[in-house]
């Protein structure tokens, strides 16, 4: 009987502990913080000797990145020190835009605007040549175009994105 009461309070001890532990609040570890140099509005940013002058970045901030009206910028963006790969060349094919997919007697169609002269979407079918890829599969949501790059993947715009 007495291991079982010894037990039983090493029990009560270990819970009663437990509880402590559980309830007690730990101290935080503090991280001694240096303050920072803040600059005033009229004050000019010092720079040392010999480093170029940091372009100003305050229209970015204070544009908003989100709005519908924002249209991409006539020159990406490089660092200085970082070389400029080549821009786009103006001979560049248009997107593809996938509009639709339907199954019929004759198989799988899938209507892309892929030609600039033709106005709106044509119909393709497996095997047909789009913008110069052939289409290799058609499901009920993608088109496959297997290019010389790798293979390209039309995908149809989700239905809830075009509600307002």
């Amino acid at each position: 009987m007495t291991i079982v009461r010894a037990l039983s309070v090493v029990g009560v001890v270990l819970g009663l502990l437990g509880l402590w532990l559980r309830f007690s609040r730990s101290p935080l570890p503090q991280a001694a913080a240096a303050p920072l140099p803040v600059r005033t509005a009229g004050q000019a940013a010092t720079a040392p000797a010999g480093a170029t002058a940091a372009p100003r970045y305050e229209a970015i901030v204070a544009a908003n990145i989100f709005s519908q009206t924002r249209t991409a910028p006539l020159v990406r963006f490089a660092p200085a020190g970082r070389a400029v790969r080549g821009t786009a060349s103006a001979s560049r094919r248009p997107p593809l835009k996938l509009y639709g997919i339907t199954v019929g007697p004759q198989g799988a169609v899938a209507l892309i605007d892929a030609d600039p002269k033709i106005p709106g979407a044509e119909i393709y079918r497996v095997g047909d040549l789009v913008a110069g890829a052939p289409l290799v599969a058609i499901t009920d949501s993608t088109v496959t175009l297997a290019q010389p790059s790798g293979p390209l993947i039309l995908r149809l715009p989700s239905g809830d994105r075009n509600r307002p």
